[in-house]
């Protein structure tokens, strides 16, 4: 009796077996749909093929790419012929500033940041435990040092302190003023300082853009629910007030903003004066760049993004599955191709 079953309990095993290895043979000779990202010029033709799984906007004639998935994939470096200039070895990369970029590698869990030159060589000697690309002279920094773990400070391209690390969390500098978080995570709150390191706008708000034309896009409280994004100008004063679901920052005098509750609100464009240029209606919506803004123009996920002009055109019309910023004359996107 005993026998018999153990042989049935076999039989059955080696059709499981059997069963799985078809499916997995037979999964070899379908070709799965793949998200894959190249670069298109304005006309809408491709610079860089759609080959890799991610790709940022051009930045100092370099363009960050990765290959393979998120979490496991790896990013490096390449130029307009597609060539690769900085191997694909790292698990995240900032973008190119003034000769340099800030890379990062995992080591036993832990995130090793430090900032290559065009060659992918080591240029500056200090490490980080987070950094931001360079901007405006300066880069955001996290600090490793024991007695200040954890900090955030500013750094110049030689490596130089210039804000010691004593903040919560910094954005990149625009406009001559840089987020600061006071507090961290989920209890900090965000204000301004300049390149002193001087506070110019004190800390009370939960969310804070950086200033673009003048304006910076805020939000008043953490519920996401709440439509309570606005603007303010550098002396903290509010320009716009606090009504949107979302709003992002302004550039070529508009700035795209969320009307509505989130399950069934829309995107507009907005000029400085809070008067609606380009109508709601788009699912997510850019900051203008170079002329054009990445829009989607469905809610619906699929080959609905595309780029519309400053009066709302839509120029390269909705058929890319992820689209992002014109830089140096082209942009990043995303295509649904088969493997």
């Amino acid at each position: 009796m005993k026998t018999m079953m153990n042989k049935r309990i076999l039989k059955i095993v080696l059709l499981v077996m059997l069963a799985v290895f078809s499916i997995y043979a037979f999964a070899g000779c379908i070709k799965v749909p793949i998200e894959l990202y190249g670069y298109i010029d304005k006309n809408g033709e491709w610079v860089v093929e759609p080959y890799y799984h991610m790709a940022l906007p051009s930045s100092d004639g370099m363009m960050a790419v990765r290959a393979g998935e998120e979490g496991y994939g790896k990013w490096g470096f390449i130029n307009r012929e597609g060539e690769i200039l900085i191997d694909l070895v790292y698990d995240e990369v900032g973008l190119f500033v003034d000769g340099l970029a800030p890379v990062m590698q995992r080591s036993n869990k832990n995130e090793v940041w430090w900032f290559i030159d065009k060659t992918g060589k080591k240029a500056l000697e200090m490490e980080f435990s987070g950094a931001l690309s360079f901007s405006e002279g300066l880069a955001a920094v996290k600090n490793t040092n024991e007695e200040k773990f954890g900090l955030w400070g500013f750094i110049d391209t030689e490596g130089k302190w210039v804000i010691e690390p004593k903040l919560g969390g910094a954005s990149s500098f625009s406009e001559g003023l840089a987020m600061y978080l006071q507090g961290s995570g989920s209890a900090g709150v965000a204000g301004y300082i300049d390149k002193s390191g001087e506070v110019v706008i004190e800390a009370r708000y939960t969310y804070a853009r950086n200033f673009h034309e003048g304006y910076a896009a805020i939000k008043l409280s953490p519920d996401t629910d709440r439509q309570d994004w606005g603007y303010i100008d550098k002396e903290g004063n509010v320009v716009i007030e606090f009504q949107y679901g979302f709003a992002k920052q302004f550039s070529d005098g508009l700035a795209p903003v969320f009307i509505g509750s989130n399950l069934k609100g829309s995107w507009a464009y907005i000029d400085a004066g809070n008067n609606i240029v380009i109508p709601q209606g788009l699912s997510e919506a850019f900051s203008l760049s170079e002329g054009l803004a990445a829009v989607q123009t469905e809610f619906d996920a699929g080959t609905n993004w595309g780029f519309i002009d400053k009066s709302g055109n839509l120029v390269l019309g909705g058929k890319y599955s992820a689209a992002s910023d014109f830089k140096e004359g082209i942009a990043p996107v995303g295509v649904i191709a088969k493997r």
